[in-house]
C-alpha cells in the first residue's frame, strides 16, 4: 500500500513541476527509493507533497541492521585444578574466548599468581589461551586466584574467571623395613698347633651330631687350611661359615703332613645368626 501511495504522489508532482523545481524533484524520489531499500519510508506525505522518511519514534516505519556492540565470552567461567604434593604438575586446562556481537574484539588476559602460568596473554576474539599450575616448592593446601580477561569495546569490558588449585599430601608412606632375620651363621675356632715341621695343615671338621668317639673325624663337613693360608702359624684361628643360624655345632681339628693325624677333642658352640 506505501509504493502505491507513493506512486501516485509522484505522478502528481511531476505534473505539477516546473522547470525550476524538476531537480528537487528529482533528488527526492532518489532519496525515497534509497529510503525504501535501506530502512522503509513513511505512509504518508508533508504538506509539501514530499514523503517523510521513517525516522525512530514517529510510529509510521521501521528501521534494520545489525548491532556491531561486541560482548566477551568465557568458557568455562571457573577453573579447578588439583595436584599432589611433591608429584606431577596437573593436567593444564583452556579457556576459549568468543565474541557476541560483530565488531572487532581485542582481549588481553592476566594473573598476579606466582604459580599460574597462561601461554597467551592477548588476541582477537575468537581466540584461547592455556593455563597451567606449577606446584613445585607448594605445601598441601588450598590456593586461590583469578584470571582477568578485558575487552576492548565491548559491552562487558572485563570478567573475572575463578581458579583454585588443591594439594593433597601423598597417601602413601614409607614404613622402615625390617630386614629378615639372618638364616646363617659363623664362629671363630682356634686350636694349638702340631710342633712337628712336616706339618703343612690342618682340617677343621665339623656336625651337627658328634661322634661320640675320642679322636674320631667321623664330621659330616671337614675344610682343610694350609699353612700358608693362615695368619699366625703359630696360633692358628679360622673362621668357620655357613652355617645354620641358632644351632648347636660340633668341632675338632686334625694335623696333615701327607697322612691325616686323629683329631683333637671336641668343642661345641651355639652359632648365633650374624
Amino acid at each position: 500500500m506505501a509504493l502505491t501511495t507513493l506512486s501516485l504522489r509522484l505522478q502528481k508532482t511531476i505534473q505539477c513541476s516546473t522547470r525550476e523545481s524538476f531537480v528537487f524533484r528529482s533528488i527526492a524520489m532518489r532519496l525515497m527509493v534509497f529510503c525504501l531499500l535501506i530502512t522503509g519510508c513513511a505512509a504518508e506525505g508533508d504538506s509539501n507533497g514530499v514523503a517523510d522518511f521513517a525516522t525512530p519514534g514517529n510510529g509510521n516505519g521501521h528501521a534494520y541492521g545489525l548491532s556491531k556492540n561486541s560482548g566477551l565470552n568465557l568458557s568455562p567461567s571457573a577453573l579447578d585444578f588439583s595436584a599432589t604434593q611433591g608429584g606431577s604438575n596437573p593436567a593444564a586446562q583452556t579457556v576459549t574466548i568468543s565474541d557476541s556481537g560483530t565488531g572487532t574484539l581485542d582481549w588481553s588476559a592476566s594473573t598476579t599468581a606466582p604459580w599460574l602460568s597462561l601461554t597467551s596473554t592477548s588476541g582477537t576474539a575468537p581466540g584461547s589461551f592455556t593455563v597451567t599450575p606449577n606446584i613445585a616448592g607448594l605445601g598441601a593446601g588450598t590456593y586461590t586466584t583469578t584470571i582477568v580477561v578485558s575487552g576492548t569495546g565491548s559491552t562487558n569490558t572485563t570478567q573475572s574467571i575463578p581458579v583454585d588449585l588443591t594439594i593433597s599430601t601423598s597417601t602413601s608412606t614409607s614404613m622402615p623395613t625390617t630386614p629378615p632375620p639372618s638364616t646363617t651363621a659363623s664362629v671363630f675356632l682356634s686350636w694349638s698347633p702340631v710342633q712337628d715341621s712336616s706339618v703343612t695343615g690342618y682340617y677343621v671338621h665339623f656336625g651337627l651330631q658328634s661322634p661320640n668317639s675320642a679322636g674320631s673325624c667321623s664330621y659330616t663337613k671337614s675344610t682343610f687350611y694350609s699353612l700358608g693360608s693362615l695368619p699366625n702359624k703359630s696360633a692358628p684361628l679360622v673362621s668357620v661359615s655357613g652355617l645354620t643360624a641358632n644351632t648347636t655345632y660340633y668341632f675338632a681339628v686334625s694335623a696333615y703332613n701327607g697322612k691325616e693325624s686323629a683329631c683333637s677333642n671336641e668343642v661345641s658352640t651355639f652359632a648365633q645368626s650374624i
